[in-house]
């Protein structure tokens, strides 16, 4: 049945081709649109690599909820796959701000302890991490502990204003994640200068 409805391409071309001047294009929006992966398009320092990923997943989820918010896919649809696009830019920007040698240890998903030895370091650094910035990360972290409640469902225990944990079904207004993510990720940006760098600022 597949073969009726897709072409012979679409069944057999490879998926990853070597890099050759038919790729080649002026800008960003002109054709062909592609990916280009590895090579020198991997930035070689690793915490340049996880700053660069993580403005991905950050860009992908924003994405994801203008579409929801544009009426173009609903909401349950995609809850699942915008969370852990945000979740997972976190756990890269936090990483990406460790020192390189803590960095290799630190080869962790929990999003408190990732925050808590980020904010250590900014202190060893003469730089001061905000309170709140932890506690954001720590309630994801209370609901996704491991990096898998959002791939797989498997949903950790999150506590409600009071303190008092949440059993039950959970609500996530879209209008506010879309302004917490980007006040944490502004937050953790601001202090991650390999990005600002890579966005034209200069010390």
């Amino acid at each position: 049945m597949a073969s009726n409805t897709h072409s012979k391409d679409a069944m057999t071309r490879p998926l990853f081709e070597p890099m050759n001047e038919k790729h080649e294009r002026p800008d960003e929006w002109s054709g062909p649109l592609g990916f280009v992966i590895g090579g020198f398009a991997r930035p070689s320092m690793q915490a340049e690599r996880d700053g660069a990923l993580a403005e991905q997943y950050f860009a992908a989820a924003e994405a994801l909820i203008d579409s929801i918010l544009d009426r173009r896919v609903a909401d349950y649809q995609v809850a699942n796959a915008a969370l852990f696009l945000y979740r997972h830019s976190f756990e890269l920007l936090l990483k990406s701000g460790l020192p390189p040698k803590a960095r290799a240890e630190k080869d962790i998903h929990d999003l408190g302890k990732l925050a808590r030895s980020y904010a250590h370091h900014k202190r060893q650094a003469d730089e001061t991490v905000p309170p709140w910035i932890i506690k954001r990360c720590d309630e994801l972290a209370a609901i996704d502990p491991g990096s898998e409640a959002f791939r797989y469902g498997e949903y950790g225990t999150p506590k409600a204003k009071d303190g008092k944990p949440i059993t039950d079904e959970i609500h996530v207004d879209l209008l506010h994640l879309k302004a917490a993510m980007a006040a944490l990720n502004a937050a953790l940006v601001e202090r991650n200068w390999l990005i600002r760098m890579a966005r034209g600022d200069r010390p």
